[in-house]
């Protein structure tokens, strides 16, 4: 009966570490009998000799500190002393400073996967809980080992799927925005269908899902670190200045390297020809770099700096807050599920894209402009005077309709993907 009543606390606790994950040895008849049990635990505890071995390089049966330390190294892993000593403290039970092969076997045997010293590590972060009485916390610093990798393919997919399935009303909002005269969302879209039907609404946007993966995985990277640089050992607890400051300034860093294949998108889809052809992307490049110079692909950012700014830390401000308030509110202290993360990112998307969409205006009209007119504009203040003199406050608005018609989805699907490719890839 002991036996028995063992198995099956091992058992569920080996599920519970997996995250509901089924291991491979399990039978086909969908049952784990204690036969398997056994032999999945013979071999791991061979596996996990092994590697012991390897770390003690002294071969005196025990690890020591500065053995563990030298293994984490190597693996790339830069671990500090206190770390270190609390390493060793969760899995050194007697407290005498050093690990022996049953205390090493004991904290790892239930450990599914591969038995790595990366892999050890990783583990170690993710149990070493700090008990607070109604619930764990994972001690601070816990995350700065992740590979920066991770968040640029998280925040990379993300971007790219929202603006894909928005690519329409993206252009729509460009054609409107570009327009001096009175317009319509209907005549506006009666004329990219005259251009060349349905594909003639996805002009740019090869070119702007080429843009958006990077912008979106840096501006997302560079938020994560900043984050954990202002907040320093309290990463989670920035409050919402420092979430203004730190959602600012990542927008700000990721749009100015992106900025020349904004530019070049804009103009592929406000381009207009007698012949009806639009040129390639190369040949626009060239064209611009010849005639109008290096610099002419930066024309506009600084409106667009100025909105970028405040949109990013408005944005993900509002978006990290009222995710914390379905926490304590809604789904009292659980993770958010799908629906909550679209509706934070909704509001907080059509929010920080209302505020600063005079500026896009400014920025979109500085950057379609051809060289040489009579009409081209001087400078950001000139676009706002001759705006406001010739079409007043609503001018700054056009295509404002479309704008969150699209901005809407595509910040609830970046951020929806955002969070599963994180979960994905054990970012949090």
């Amino acid at each position: 009966m002991r036996e028995n009543l063992d198995f099956v606390v091992c058992s569920i606790f080996l599920i519970h570490q997996t995250r509901g994950t089924w291991i491979l040895f399990r039978s086909r008849d969908g049952r784990v009998d204690y036969q398997e049990f056994r032999r999945y635990m013979d071999d791991k505890e061979l596996e996990l000799y092994r590697i012991f071995q390897a770390i003690d390089v002294e071969h005196n049966g025990c690890i020591l500190p500065e053995e563990l330390y030298d293994a984490l190294v190597k693996a790339g892993i830069d671990i500090d002393d206190d770390e270190l000593a609390s390493f060793v403290e969760r899995v050194d039970k007697d407290n005498n400073g050093i690990i022996t092969f049953e205390e090493w076997r004991d904290f790892l045997l239930l450990y599914p996967h591969e038995a790595t010293i990366e892999n050890i590590y990783q583990y170690w972060e993710r149990v070493y809980l700090v008990d607070i009485g109604e619930q764990a916390i994972i001690p601070a610093g816990i995350s700065k080992h992740v590979h920066a990798s991770k968040y640029l393919i998280a925040g990379g997919v993300a971007g790219a799927a929202s603006r894909t399935t928005t690519a329409p009303l993206d252009r729509l909002k460009v054609v409107l925005q570009v327009q001096t005269s009175n317009a319509s969302i209907a005549s506006a879209v009666k004329n990219i269908w005259k251009e060349g039907g349905i594909l003639s609404f996805f002009r740019g946007n090869g070119l702007n899902v080429i843009k958006v993966a990077p912008e979106s995985a840096i501006k997302f990277y560079t938020y994560e670190m900043l984050k954990n640089f202002i907040g320093g050992d309290g990463k989670d607890d920035i409050g919402t200045s420092g979430r203004l400051l730190a959602g600012g300034m990542a927008g700000a860093v990721a749009q100015t390297a992106i900025y020349p294949m904004d530019l070049v998108k804009t103009r592929l889809q406000t381009f207009v020809s007698g012949n009806g052809k639009v040129p390639s992307l190369g040949k626009l490049s060239k064209d611009i770099w010849v005639q109008e110079g290096p610099r002419a692909f930066y024309r506009g950012i600084v409106p667009s700096l100025f909105g970028i700014i405040p949109y990013a830390g408005i944005d993900l401000a509002a978006y990290e807050t009222l995710k914390e308030m379905s926490r304590s509110y809604i789904i009292q202290d659980s993770e958010p599920g799908p629906l909550v993360q679209l509706g934070c990112g909704t509001v907080s998307g059509a929010v920080g894209a209302t505020c600063v969409y005079p500026l896009q205006v400014v920025r979109t009209r500085m950057q379609a402009q051809q060289p040489g007119g009579s009409s081209a504009y001087k400078g950001m203040f000139d676009v706002f005077m001759r705006t406001y003199q010739k079409e007043g406050v609503r001018g700054f608005y056009k295509g404002l309709v479309p704008n969150l018609l699209k901005v809407v989805p595509a910040a609830s699907i970046t951020y929806l993907v955002y969070e599963t490719m994180k979960n994905t890839l054990d970012l949090e």
